[in-house]
């Protein structure tokens, strides 16, 4: 019998982390049949995989994937690949989720048959709980751009959705390769076409926030990775024709992260991508075809290579004064 939800788990460099990730996957008051625990093993060169297979000992269910390193898109892609189950969720290696919270996960997902599911989460910080979020309860499934729209309230991480696996595939929706914020370009392409949206108010995921990650130093790869991601996310808002609701929520977006994004690499003193001028024209055209009419710095509306100097000046000058 196959089981009704697949956890993928990529694993590369976290052998402080994997077990306590793993663990808490299989502490769970239900069938073992009810679902399946997949890692992927992305090329670690620490002791991770040797943890893993130490764990299948215990839990012979346990199935190790391994491959040459292609970063955290190309190893869900590969635990996609493999899973069986109805639902997938992704669940990131340095992270866990709550004892016995599969249970309810799949007695909704049974009773709904959603393309998703999206639910809270806790926020951890040096061993403890910071912040919970606990989405609002929909009554009814909705589609994904209404959900984009008017309930995501910017947080794209893909661990916290459960995907229909049947909605993956025929929708064909990978996971961009050779990118960081991969979550971020992820989302929105998804729920583009998701029919039917629920939400979970429960914070069954714990969230690491750990020194070290790639998304929390700010490097040139970091700046490129945000304005690629801006440009895809543009072609999306000119390709969704279908949905005046999801363009409007989509443009804004792309509006308000390239503000983000050009303050954030001025801020560290990195340079813009060459594309960023050709990328800002293209943006603010399509504002003014919308009606949005969003509120920017006039100098930033003029002269976008001037406005990151200015602002990285002004920045060092605050620092120096007040740190």
């Amino acid at each position: 019998m196959k089981p009704f939800l697949s956890i993928v788990i990529p694993v590369y460099n976290v052998e402080d982390y994997v077990e306590k990730c793993i663990r808490s996957c299989y502490d769970q008051e239900l069938p073992i049949s009810d679902f399946e625990v997949i890692v992927v093993n992305d090329g670690t060169n620490d002791s991770s995989l040797e943890i893993c297979e130490y764990l299948q000992n215990e839990f012979p269910t346990l199935k190790i994937i391994s491959q040459e390193n292609k970063g955290l898109s190309g190893a869900r892609n590969t635990g996609l690949q493999h899973a069986t189950g109805e639902y997938v969720w992704f669940v990131d290696s340095d992270d866990w989720i709550k004892s016995n919270c599969l249970n309810p996960l799949i007695t909704l997902l049974k009773s709904t048959s959603p393309d998703l599911l999206w639910m809270g989460h806790c926020v951890v910080k040096d061993g403890k709980v910071i912040k919970y979020y606990i989405p609002q309860y929909l009554k009814t499934p909705v589609k994904g751009n209404e959900f984009y729209a008017n309930h995501l309230e910017g947080l794209y991480y893909i661990w916290k959705f459960i995907y229909s696996r049947k909605f993956l595939l025929e929708n064909n929706l990978k996971f961009y390769e050779g990118l960081i914020y991969e979550d971020l370009e992820f989302t929105p392409r998804a729920l583009n076409v998701a029919e039917s949206c629920i939400t979970l108010p429960e914070s069954f995921y714990y969230y690491l926030i750990r020194e070290g990650s790639i998304v929390n130093k700010m490097q040139q790869r970091n700046i490129n990775a945000r304005f690629l991601i801006i440009e895809n996310h543009l072609k999306l808002y000119s390709a969704a024709s279908n949905s005046e609701i999801f363009k409007r929520a989509i443009l804004q977006t792309c509006l308000e992260s390239f503000i983000g994004t050009v303050k954030m690499a001025a801020r560290s003193g990195i340079p813009l991508p060459k594309f960023t001028a050709t990328l800002w024209h293209s943006l603010k055209a399509e504002e003014r075809n919308s009606n949005i009419n969003y509120s920017y710095n006039k100098l930033m509306k003029i002269n976008l290579s001037l406005y990151h100097k200015v602002y990285h000046i002004l920045f060092r000058t605050y620092k120096a004064f007040f740190r």
